[in-house]
């Protein structure tokens, strides 16, 4: 099933849009024109990185700094990954297949 996220004329750089699909807590994030769509909470301390900031393809939480790759999902510094779901398209609309 498709879940509607946000029509693609409505993204902006700095948009950091937490949603709910079904149990799922999630953040997209739109930056230098690149779109991500992973898990709203880091999986170090369960902190929600809807403040994150965004340098080239890594993420950094605001919690307590831990930076990941917004390639693989993999922090850069410990052993810990962050979940990465595939966007989709419907028209205007860009969501997620759940």
């Amino acid at each position: 099933m498709f879940h509607r996220l946000i029509r693609t004329l409505d993204l902006y750089d700095g948009l950091r849009l937490p949603v709910q699909v079904g149990r799922e807590e999630l953040l997209l994030i739109h930056e230098d024109g690149q779109t991500w769509l992973v898990q709203r909470r880091c999986p170090h301390a369960d902190f929600p990185m809807d403040r994150c900031t965004v340098t080239g393809n890594q993420l950094r939480c605001p919690g307590h700094g831990m930076e990941f790759s917004l390639r693989t999902g993999q922090c850069l510094t410990a052993n810990y990954r962050i979940k990465q779901y595939r966007i989709d398209f419907d028209g205007p609309w860009m969501g997620v297949e759940a």
